[in-house]
């Protein structure tokens, strides 16, 4: 079983209990004890081989974070903060496709606090302060892509290490010859999700566009699989390049991984190494304190190596010289790395209360354990909502949405760490998004409108993306492409009770998706 620290491999499968402490490398490590009570994401830092550097790691004890934040206090949608957009109702996360899944690790038994005296807890505190959002979205300086392309190479210097500092000119797609004579290319743009509300489809269907070229790692899930390199993701696209190079005025490489989207905290591995780095010392200690000691592995990581791997990921964005709030995630990354142009971005919304119910009957480790029926949808989304405002009364809403497992062993050993429930807080994501990649590089998609109409659709993604025109037989050939997929029409509906907890956790991003596309109709899945 793959696990993953911030995230190591989302696989496309989600995992239970596998958030936490793997290493940024992504390779499994010893199993922990019996009676450890850990999740398996705690298990595998044994053997984590984390990127970044070592970070120093406290042995005192941190007292449980206080109760900050508010989750309660959700607005409607205003765009003025990124608090307002934490501020919603609790909310899960969704994860990539299915994979087998063991059974979710127990909750940790109570056993005596490892270190003698409490000191503030460091979660608390960064979960005390949420980003300020600029309201209108601006383009950033050149100061500032200066500013985050230096950070980017202290959060993650492989991944910047093969890029240049600009692209070749005369090439529609972001191209560039290597020191070694090779000639590479990064995605010109991405269908960045999401998983059950179409983006596969479109993926099927765009790639037919005589403009767009693919390849191996097409949709092999990059930016929300933080083992995975940028070597590697430019040598899975190497075929794809030399296409390029032989029709630069027109060939365009695509990136159609759904998990690009939704950076919470599984997804979010390549911003946070400095939170892997830490863990992954601070776990063999705890393991070597459980047979010395005989204390829970699970409540010496809860005295110390949550907050110790806190710190030292606020220590890596202090040094990397950015806000570790504001700027310490997966959007920074990407557009340090495309520098003063960035890639278009595509995003498909489907109502996140019919993504959950289709995500659920469409993976067996869902259905497996609860039934594929509404009644056993129902019991999940008791759980995952619950466990989320269990989170939220602690942490608040917004860090417990994008560092949930992270952030304690109560929210590691949740089953699959309730991902699939965060993957439908569009308005969260998005609004961070913006403040790197500005609302002009982005086509969002209401997918009920690209399940009703694709040749429309079609049509103005052709346009927004500035692909040759297209005819009408060969818009009617995309319309047509590919399967479509189903996994509710013959469940039943949605039970009233699952219904209602899901629409009062998402309103507030259905609310604030609204406000910062200037797309009311997002606003009518808050009446269904």
């Amino acid at each position: 079983m793959q696990l993953h620290l911030p995230k190591v491999q989302v696989s496309l499968q989600p995992k239970i209990g596998s958030g936490t402490i793997a290493s940024a490398g992504g390779a499994a490590g010893t199993a922990a004890p019996a009676g450890t009570t850990v999740g398996a994401a705690t298990q595998a830092i044994a053997a984590g081989t984390g990127s970044g550097g070592q970070a120093a790691v406290s042995t005192a004890a941190v007292t449980p974070a206080a109760t900050v934040g508010t989750a309660a206090a959700a607005s409607s949608g205003t765009a003025a903060t990124a608090k307002t957009a934490a501020a919603a109702s609790p909310s899960p996360s969704p994860s990539p496709s299915p994979s087998p899944s063991p059974s979710p690790s127990p909750s940790p038994s109570p056993s005596p606090s490892p270190s003698p005296s409490p000191s503030p807890s460091p979660i608390a505190a960064s979960s005390a302060t949420s980003a300020s959002v600029s309201a209108d979205f601006g383009e950033p300086t050149q100061a500032t892509l200066g500013r985050w392309r230096k950070a980017a190479k202290v959060l993650d210097p492989e991944l910047m290490e093969p890029v240049p500092e600009a692209f070749a000119a005369g090439v529609k797609n972001p191209c560039w010859t290597a020191p070694d004579g090779s000639y590479r290319c990064l995605p010109y743009f991405y269908v960045t999700g999401q998983f059950h509300a179409g983006a596969l489809s479109m993926e099927n269907k765009l790639k037919l566009h005589p403009d767009v070229v693919t390849d191996a790692c097409t949709g092999c899930q990059f930016w929300g699989e933080d083992g995975k390199k940028m070597a590697f993701y430019l040598d899975h696209m190497k075929h794809a390049a030399q296409i390029i190079k032989a029709e630069p005025a027109t060939k365009v490489l695509m990136d159609s991984s759904p998990s690009t989207f939704a950076f919470y905290w599984a997804a979010a591995g390549k911003a946070h190494r400095g939170y892997a780095a830490a863990m992954q010392p601070c776990y063999k200690e705890c393991l070597d304190r459980h047979y010395k000691e005989k204390i829970t592995v699970a409540s010496c990581m809860d005295a110390v190596c949550y907050n110790a791997s806190m710190v030292g990921d606020k220590q890596r964005a202090k040094e990397a010289g950015i806000d570790w709030d504001s700027e310490a995630h997966n959007p920074l990354l990407v557009r340090a790395v495309y520098g003063s142009r960035p890639p278009k971005m595509i995003l498909l919304a489907r109502d996140p209360v019919r993504r959950l119910y289709s995500a659920f009957m469409g993976y067996p480790h869902y259905y497996g354990k609860y039934g594929r029926n509404s009644t056993g949808f129902t019991q999940y989304v008791r759980e995952q909502v619950g466990a989320f405002n269990n989170c939220t009364r602690k942490y608040g809403s917004r860090l417990c949405a994008l560092m949930f497992e992270g952030l304690s062993a109560e929210q590691e050993v949740v089953y699959f760490h309730a991902d699939q429930v965060f993957r439908g807080m569009y308005g969260l994501f998005l609004e961070i998004w913006y403040r790197f990649i500005p609302p002009q590089h982005w086509l969002v998609i209401k997918s009920e409108d690209f399940f009703a109409a694709p040749k429309p659709t079609l049509a103005k993604v052709v346009q927004f993306l500035g692909l040759s025109p297209l005819n009408d037989t060969m818009l009617d050939k995309l319309a047509t492409a590919g399967n479509v997929n189903t996994y509710t029409s013959d469940k039943g509906p949605i039970e009233p009770e699952a219904r209602q907890m899901l629409m009062d956790l998402y309103r507030p991003y259905n609310s604030l998706l609204a406000k910062i596309t200037g797309e009311p109709r997002f606003e009518e899945w808050n009446k269904q």
